[in-house]
């Protein structure tokens, strides 16, 4: 059993499996290195390994014994405000398959696990995309830590985005603009060129634009940098994104219609959030929040117009282009306030908005007619 760092594995002995692990749940005692890996381990191995082979079957489209499975590696990689997720390197016969495990030891933990492994398997039927991870089984497992009732732990199995990593902006000394930087442990962390970042920008608005329904106006929300959501692979100009986890997918809106008009309502209100909500993050993930610059504004519009395209019922991409060239500088900001009403920001990211709103209305809208539609 090891631990992922930023120096590389390391193995996870008796007196660091005593440590408790990092962000805490909230319980009395905490729980350890040791008993949340051994967990993992148990729940992947009691019945003859019955989940560990399932998940292989699901993952690899076909039957593996007991015999084919030669070993397994178990990493504590990231421990967040919910879960702590595991890497699991099953090596077989010829290949490794790495899997994530999401372990959740708190009440409320547990639920969102739960909540969450229901949305993605249902969001894997809806909407067939590699964007969003696989799963493949879930279940729970008690830990007896000797101190009154068993713990119990709520696990989920699924697929592990291999070379993706989380990304943030950061701010380097003597420097005004915050730019990316890819948070990759095994080559080093690296900043985005300018080609990359527009790639991943585009890309994330395009893949939420892609789970939002034109006509009940659901939507993967909430979402957010800052909060790791999105990984990436960055290798050369070529970037891959994927979205890891998904918290909500319902409606924003209050309301529902089959009206033309508050369906393009609703998609206002979807766009002109994914233009603010794409420009926040976090210095280095865990600092002050911070507002992005750049083209974020032409890759999001861009990202989000290409994804329109695909949805029956909606206007075709320069239709749509045609009609948010249309607004003005007060109507985007009497949208900016529906926006503000229907979805959730810190007081600390309103104050950034409120801060950014009348430039960022205007280069959206320069934004808008500069795009060859």
């Amino acid at each position: 059993m090891l631990a992922t760092t930023p120096t590389g594995d390391v193995p996870i002995g008796f007196h660091a499996g005593k440590l408790p692990l990092p962000g805490g749940s909230g319980l009395e005692p905490p729980l350890t290195y040791g008993a949340y890996l051994d967990s993992v381990r148990r729940f992947l191995l009691t019945r003859s390994g019955v989940r560990l082979r399932g998940a292989l079957r699901a993952h690899l489209a076909r039957f593996v014994s007991r015999e084919e499975i030669q070993g397994i590696d178990i990493r504590s990689e990231k421990h967040g405000a919910f879960y702590h997720v595991a890497r699991v390197d099953v090596h077989l016969l010829g290949a490794t398959v790495p899997f994530a495990v999401n372990v959740a030891a708190g009440e409320l933990a547990r639920i969102t696990l739960t909540r969450e492994y229901r949305l993605l398997r249902r969001l894997a039927r809806l909407i067939p995309s590699p964007h969003l991870p696989r799963v493949y089984c879930q279940g729970r497992i008690r830990h007896d830590g000797g101190h009154g009732e068993p713990l119990e732990l709520r696990l989920a199995v699924g697929e592990w985005f291999e070379d993706y990593h989380e990304f943030h902006l950061h701010r380097p000394k003597g420097e005004g603009r915050a730019r990316l930087l890819l948070w990759d442990s095994r080559n080093g962390y690296r900043a985005l060129n300018d080609i990359q970042t527009a790639s991943l920008y585009r890309q994330a608005a395009r893949i939420l634009t892609e789970y939002y329904d034109w006509n009940s106006f659901r939507q993967i929300y909430p979402w957010h940098y800052g909060a790791g959501d999105f990984v990436a692979r960055v290798e050369g100009d070529e970037v891959g994104l994927r979205l890891i986890t998904v918290r909500d997918y319902a409606p924003v809106v209050g309301y529902r219609t089959r009206k033309m008009a508050g369906k393009m309502f609703a998609l206002l209100l979807f766009f002109l959030h994914l233009t603010l909500q794409m420009r926040l993050d976090r210095i280095d993930g865990v600092g002050e929040p911070v507002w992005a610059e750049g083209t974020i504004l032409e890759d999001a519009t861009m990202g989000f117009l290409d994804a329109v395209s695909g949805k029956s019922g909606a206007p075709t991409p320069p239709a749509l282009h045609e009609i948010l060239c249309l607004f003005s500088q007060d109507e985007w900001r009497q949208l900016l306030t529906e926006v503000l009403d229907v979805y959730t920001f810190s007081s600390e990211e309103l104050a950034l908005i409120h801060r950014h709103e009348k430039m960022h209305i205007q280069q959206l809208r320069r934004t808008l007619r500069s795009l060859p539609w």
